[in-house]
């Protein structure tokens, strides 16, 4: 407690008592009248106060709180006896902590005692009713949290003293009978008699907030931003945060008054280092709270409170006009701060506040990948309720939330993610999927949720290893044992020419379990089922987004090689393809380009993608019309909804052999209706060197209805869907697409589903009845659909219709067959 003295806040008009008191949540004002001019505050935290002889001699037994200035008179409060004759009173929220920037009622570190210094560790939560209170009072109920309480330093407003009848001729009137207004509307019947109608109305300019935990005190006046939105501090959870909020807002009136001038680069410290009186003076005298110091890396205030999980900072920054969604120089947003440093309640309140939740970092991380990697479920469950993130998104090393969190052993984490969709067989930039980590990490309880899941045992990554491999190699049994109970190959054999068995450390357990699997298995013999075997992990060698592995599970044919893969169409004479820049047209949208104004949907009649990148239902899957996708002379992002195609393969394929047609094409996952497969890629030729080219099993005829026509020959230049085969019951329908060039002799053609696929079926699209006039001749159509048109039992049912209509025809009699097309 400072000695008395004598200054100008003592010189006012009124010579009413300072004195506050909080009661079980309540602000009490003191309406006694000061007989002494001496100012007194229990510390230099609290203005100064002229008060009446009843509180001043509580302010001398130390009865007043250092912290906020409130008189502990009848409530529940903290004592500190350091002697038997004197009892320093005290808030829980105003406990010093050593190791703490703020206060906490039983947070780490040493407690303090405010009033002396001394160990608080042992102080006493008493509790004295209110009727020991030593002044009438004025009090507001917590149900009028929306205006702000008046400071300690500040008199009561004129129509709260007024209430008490003033002083008349000089005198000081007798002590009125108070008006009190309790929390949630209760009013005790004796006050209800006494309380004049006036006193009530009154009394709605102080405000104060519900006790906080434990019964403790916890007052909370609000105020108002230069923007115009309140900052409350009933808007935070009880607790430290809250506490600090309300002690900034209790003395900020007279922290403006000594008219301290700020710089904006003095938010981010402030901010930083958990200034709450400081950041709230700042940002009431109008420093831009979006404002990011190139010193720091464009990092704003928000980042650094978020960084320190500072809630009621974050909450002041966002009340103020903070950007939730501002990005360092690393692409990083404040909702990745709290993410990445685990603090729950601030990354709670920034999605609640419209922060992005997908938003990607320079390295490709999401708050997801972070939270799967730390092991934060709570956050994982909290990002994944959204509905906004994408559970299987990949960073630039090619890894998913999933395999982050396989990799730091969170079971609970890949739990949650697997019920939300996750895919354990994605590939990262090694081509390793989830289950290779699991087996690095050497935890058999993940391993066996990837498994289970679907991801294949048979999985090789760029250097050949299976995930058996890496469990061999880094010694762990259980996941060894695991992985042969459920029939991992001990002879696969790796880049290096290494088998599982060759990289276990000879006689440990590990060793063992392998070479006794191994003669067990060389027992077995004559086995009926051949097993499907991975015989290249990416016939696209890289050049597709997702990896095209080539599997053989019907004979010994290794993968195809004899074309070259290409991602684009080529050419191996000249085309003379228009591919003049000025020549395109082009979209000057600023949106995603899902407005009708954008000339390229005009040019494809509308926009025919969804938000999801899908055909529209009402597309014509029969003719379907031209799309002419946005190019490089447009002026919308590359990531606009009308670049689909150019995109590349999104979709899991794989290349496997098929028990009658050779080669085909199969879907690792479940595809919607209308999404993009692949693009029918080769070489560029005109019709004239398509008539003299021996095989033409790979032709397409691109359809140019004006002039020259071209063809696009996959024999020995192509993609994935050289391999797609025919199907009389198709699933998938060719598209014209233009992208980079709008050349009408040149369209692309793409792939799209013209059903839902689900995983495992085979891919496949009609190659219509001018391929088939021909080549029936040499081989039929094994599609095996019950719609099947080509088949050997087909057309010899149609050549047999045929030669009936042929006799009857000659004869003139009505043979009763029916002509094709006619009903």
């Amino acid at each position: 407690m400072e000695a008395p003295r004598v200054d100008s806040t003592s010189q006012r008009g009124s010579r009413q008592c300072m004195a506050t008191e909080s009661i079980n949540g309540e602000l009490q004002a003191c309406t006694s009248w000061t007989i002494k001019w001496e100012t007194m505050r229990p510390s230099s935290r609290v203005p100064l106060m002229v008060l009446c002889d009843v509180h001043r001699s509580h302010m001398v037994k130390h009865h007043c709180c250092p912290g906020c200035g409130y008189f502990c008179i009848a409530g529940t409060f903290l004592e500190c006896c350091p002697d038997q004759r004197i009892a320093h009173r005290f808030h829980r929220g105003c406990v010093t902590v050593l190791s703490g920037g703020r206060s906490r009622a039983n947070g780490g570190g040493m407690l303090f005692c405010p009033h002396c210094g001394e160990d608080a560790s042992e102080a006493q939560e008493i509790t004295i009713p209110s009727s020991a209170s030593a002044t009438t009072v004025v009090t507001m109920s917590a149900s009028s949290t929306t205006t702000p309480s008046l400071p300690p330093s500040v008199p009561m407003a004129p129509s709260l003293s007024a209430s008490t009848g003033g002083a008349k001729d000089g005198k000081i009137p007798e002590r009125p009978i108070s008006a009190r207004m309790r929390s949630h509307g209760l009013v005790t019947p004796a006050v209800e008699q006494q309380q004049p109608p006036q006193t009530v109305a009154s009394a709605a300019t102080v405000a104060a907030v519900p006790p906080a935990e434990e019964g403790v005190d916890s007052v909370g006046p609000s105020v108002c931003m230069p923007n115009g939105k309140p900052v409350n501090p009933s808007a935070l959870p009880p607790g430290p945060s809250r506490a600090a909020l309300q002690k900034a807002i209790l003395t900020q009136d007279t922290e403006r008054r000594k008219k301290l001038r700020f710089h904006p680069r003095q938010l981010y410290p402030a901010a930083k280092q958990g200034e709450v009186q400081r950041v709230l003076l700042m940002l009431l005298e109008g420093i831009d709270p979006t404002y990011q110091p190139e010193s720091q890396n464009r990092r704003s205030a928000l980042h650094a409170a978020a960084q320190r999980g500072l809630l009621e900072v974050c909450y002041m920054l966002v009340q103020a006009g903070a950007n939730v969604d501002a990005k360092d120089k690393d692409m990083r947003t404040p909702l990745l701060e709290a993410v990445i440093n685990n603090h729950i309640d601030v990354a709670r309140y920034l999605i609640q506040n419209g922060a992005c939740v997908y938003h990607i970092e320079d390295d490709g991380y999401t708050g997801l990948h972070h939270a799967a990697k730390l092991g934060n479920l709570e956050i994982v469950n909290m990002l994944l309720e959204t509905g906004q993130v994408d559970v299987n998104a990949q960073d630039t090393g090619g890894w998913t939330p999933i395999i982050w969190a396989a990799e730091h052993k969170h079971v609970k984490v890949i739990k949650s993610l697997l019920n939300r969709g996750a895919d354990v067989t994605v590939n990262d930039k090694e081509l390793n999927v989830c289950l290779h980590w699991a087996a690095y990490a050497g935890n058999v309880d993940i391993a066996e949720l990837v498994l289970n899941a679907g991801c294949s045992l048979s999985s090789v990554n760029v250097h050949g290893d299976t995930p058996l491999h890496i469990a061999a190699r880094e010694g762990f049994l259980e996941c060894v044992t695991l992985f042969l109970s459920r029939g991992a190959d001990i002879d696969v054999v790796n880049r290096e020419g290494d088998t599982p068995l060759t990289l276990a450390k000879v006689d440990t357990p590990v060793w063992v379990s392998l070479q006794i699997n191994r003669k067990l298995r060389r027992g077995i013999t004559n086995r009926l089922i051949r097993t499907e075997r991975i015989i290249c992990s990416d016939v696209a060698q890289g050049y597709e987004n997702i990896p095209i592995p080539c599997v053989n599970a019907v004979d010994d044919e290794g993968c195809p090689s004899d074309y070259k893969y290409v991602s684009e169409n080529c050419e191996t004479s000249a085309m003379n393809i228009d591919r003049n820049f000025t020549h395109l047209q082009h979209c000057n949208c600023t949106d995603d380009c899902s407005s009708s104004n954008c000339l390229c949907g005009q040019l494809s009649i509308r926009c025919w993608y969804d938000k999801d990148q899908r055909l529209l239902q009402e597309f014509n899957k029969i003719e379907p019309p031209l799309i002419f996708e946005c190019n490089m002379a447009c002026s919308c992002y590359r990531t606009c909804k009308n670049r689909v195609v150019q995109a590349g393969i999104k979709v899991r394929l794989q290349l496997y052999r098929t028990e009658k047609m050779g080669w085909g094409v199969r879907a690792m996952q479940d595809i919607p209706q209308g999404s993009f497969i692949c693009e029918y890629v080769g070489e560029l030729i005109s019709d004239a060197e398509a008539d003299v080219r021996e095989d033409d099993s790979y032709l397409f005829d691109l359809d140019n209805k004006d002039g020259e026509v071209y063809c696009i020959d996959a024999r020995y230049y192509g993609n994935i869907s050289r391999f797609i085969n025919h199907l009389c019951d198709p699933n998938l329908i060719p598209v014209r697409v233009f992208m980079l060039h709008q050349d009408l002799r040149f369209p692309r053609i793409a792939f799209f589903s013209s059903r839902d696929i689900l995983s495992g079926q085979e891919l496949g699209f009609d190659y219509g009845d001018r391929f088939w006039d021909i080549k029936s001749k040499y081989f039929t159509c094994q599609c095996g659909s019950e719609k099947c048109k080509h088949s050997a039992e087909a057309i010899a049912l149609e050549q047999s219709r045929l030669a009936r209509m042929e006799a009857c025809s000659d004869s003139g009699a009505d043979c009763g067959v029916t002509v094709l097309g006619n009903s």
